[in-house]
């Protein structure tokens, strides 16, 4: 029997709109009317390939809205919404626009297209009305967000000059780049669960612009800012070594400069995984852990047992109350130090995407950094001792403590439940009970006891840890 052949591809209808949501696009078939279809590489940026697609097969210059759900069919077909820019656009070949008003009375080839739209034309009156909460959630918005973006690079001074890429779409969320006539524009808007990384960019833009993103202009009804792209390559696209290293430099030259600003940087709302905040979370974490834990039907892995999680938690409390005591101050941090997150040019680092910026222990950051750094190059322990070097030697003529590397052993440990307890999954009692959700944190539980057995057992170098 022959193995499954992959997916390449994914279709998507789409209902695509003009003049404003007011009419929409139809394809007459002999059985009935047909709503567009796009077929767009499987695992890409579906707004971004769709908008591709879409002007491909029928040059038609568009922005997407957001992917729409309904529960009224079993169909597994998937649905978005887009809107033409052009408001007069003529239909393509065997197409028509027709009102939305009328759509009810339209005769669909498959119910569950006709299921779509009426999903669309009953949202919630609170879904219709531009609102903070959804900015993005209503058509017409893309030349509001692209007057902003002018008026923005202005000062600069820039003009957008055309092409825009929008990377992703949804109610509240919109990264979108803007090509100028000169460096591009990059116009970005979050909303929860990552809300707070609006306040915490533009404060860092602001206090720390040497090692983030530079704000031009922000809209906090919708918690959206403008930015100029970043010199560079991500540190993901580099085989030099000494670019990690220079990023570890300024992590943690960031790191200082932060110590005194904690106090404004607890204002915005970053995850807080200062110790004492990571010590409340333990008991209802490993609590939790146990359940999960019981529920695991496979028998590979193993399953770690009551014992084990017992001693896990004694470890990490035990762990996190040595911090406390090592005399090295909380700093802003970043939990998501991914390599296509870090920017790197002509020796100096720009940090991106602070969704996941902290308060906490600075040396949880690093670690992150580091085991990233490990994944890519391996074990090399010259390599590997030149990276811990370059940000360790940062802290060091702070004289904060001559027991550094012990410290970062202990801070690779407790970085995993760090993230663990930061994440708003684990709370969400809703997918608790979710076989993924649990799979996911049994795997870091595993992955915990790992690097505390290690270290316990006499581990001198912090890369055999992750081995």
């Amino acid at each position: 029997m022959s193995a499954s052949a992959p997916i390449h591809s994914v279709a998507w209808r789409v209902l695509l709109f003009r003049k404003n949501a007011s009419e929409f696009l139809v394809f007459e078939g002999e059985s009935g009317l047909l709503l567009p279809t796009v077929e767009i590489p499987a695992h890409s940026r579906t707004a971004q390939a769709l908008n591709a697609g879409i002007q491909t097969r029928w040059g038609l210059n568009v922005y997407s809205l957001y992917a729409i759900e309904f529960a009224d069919t079993c169909s597994t077909v998937r649905y978005h919404t887009a809107e033409v820019l052009q408001q007069d656009a003529e239909a393509p070949r065997s197409a028509k626009w027709v009102p939305v008003r009328d759509a009810r009375h339209l005769r669909f080839k498959e119910s569950s297209d006709s299921a779509a739209v009426q999903a669309w034309v009953k949202r919630p009156d609170t879904q219709k009305t531009n609102t903070s909460h959804a900015p993005f959630d209503n058509a017409g918005w893309f030349p509001l967000v692209r007057e902003f973006v002018q008026d923005a690079i202005q000062k600069i001074p820039l003009r957008l000059a055309g092409p825009f890429l929008q990377c992703n779409a949804s109610p509240s969320f919109s990264l979108i780049r803007f090509e100028t006539d000169g460096d591009a524009a990059w116009f970005k808007a979050v909303g929860e669960p990552n809300a707070r990384e609006f306040p915490l960019t533009v404060f860092l833009s602001s206090r720390l612009p040497a090692y983030t993103p530079r704000v031009l202009a922000i809209q906090p009804l919708w918690n959206a800012w403008v930015m100029l792209d970043i010199a560079g390559v991500p540190l993901a696209q580099t085989e030099d070594p000494s670019g990690w290293c220079n990023a570890a430099r300024d992590l943690a030259r960031l790191q200082v400069a932060s110590i005194v600003m904690t106090g404004d940087l607890l204002r915005c709302a970053p995850r807080d995984v200062r110790a004492g905040a990571l010590l409340e979370q333990v008991k209802p974490f490993f609590a939790l852990m146990q359940e999960w834990m019981d529920r695991q039907t496979k028998t590979s892995p193993a399953r770690l047992s009551r014992s084990e999680i017992e001693q896990l938690e004694c470890d990490v409390r035990n762990a996190l109350l040595t911090l406390q005591l090592d005399g090295i101050p909380d700093t802003l941090g970043h939990l998501d130090l991914n390599p296509e997150n870090v920017m790197t040019a002509n020796g100096e680092t720009v940090f991106l995407d602070w969704s996941e910026g902290c308060v906490g222990h600075p040396f949880l950051s690093f670690a992150h950094l580091l085991e990233y750094f490990l994944r890519t190059f391996g074990a090399k322990t010259r390599q590997e001792s030149a990276l811990i070097r370059a940000y360790l030697d940062v802290w060091e003529p702070l004289g904060l403590t001559d027991t550094l590397e012990a410290t970062l052993s202990t801070s690779v440990f407790l970085a995993i439940f760090a993230h663990a307890v930061s994440t708003d999954l684990w709370r969400d009692s809703g997918r608790m009970l979710e076989p993924a959700t649990a799979g996911y944190y049994r795997s870091l539980a595993r992955r915990m006891k790992r690097y505390r057995d290690r270290a316990q057992d006499g581990v001198s170098s912090v890369s055999k840890l992750f081995a």
